[in-house]
């Protein structure tokens, strides 16, 4: 509480403030369009985003970003599948193979991943330019959505494989064509 009350009088931001203000920002930016929903978390440092995927039973992605207040990185994007279907878990370890391709070459050649049918984690990057919260804001819901609009567009077209992956190729390059990488 001291702390608080010490870093408002000098209007320094505290890495607790800074995560509880990119939160609200962040859900704020959700709750703009009525595909994703934002979910607070127990934990300072962490909040989710859900969605539902275009497939049988519209099954539920979750998006939990991570912050890592003393760390050389940002903090991670973990996305978890919720589905026990084998096909569908197929088709989403294929989609993730793509975007790191995509996002290796045309946005991130240094971008960290872990992945394993249904759970995917990429490491977030500071930015290249030093950004506001609201920014960083921005920046952070840009990439959930981006990738939960590419996924959807993947799912859409996995009647045919070449014409996915074209589609969410040519898509990419739209979403992802700016100079500010996480």
């Amino acid at each position: 509480m001291i702390e608080k009350i010490l870093a408002e009088a000098v209007s320094y931001e505290t890495p607790v403030i800074r995560a509880n203000n990119l939160f609200d920002e962040i859900e704020r930016l959700i709750g703009e369009g009525n595909m994703m929903r934002f979910l607070e978390e127990p934990s300072r440092y962490m909040a989710s985003i859900l969605s539902a995927l275009p497939y049988r039973y519209n099954p539920a992605i979750k998006y939990n970003v991570e912050l890592f207040p003393h760390s050389n990185y940002l903090g991670q994007l973990k996305i978890t599948l919720r589905t026990q279907n084998p096909t569908l878990t197929s088709l989403v370890n294929a989609f993730y193979q793509l975007f790191t391709i995509l996002e290796k070459r045309y946005y991130n050649p240094n971008a960290q991943y872990e992945f394993n049918g249904i759970k995917f984690i990429r490491v977030l990057d500071f930015p290249n330019v030093e950004l506001t919260t609201q920014q960083l804001a921005e920046l952070i819901t840009e990439y959930v959505k981006n990738f939960n609009e590419l996924l959807n567009i993947f799912l859409s077209n996995q009647e045919d494989e070449k014409v996915a992956f074209t589609l969410v190729e040519k898509r990419f390059n739209e979403l992802f064509d700016r100079e500010i990488i996480i």
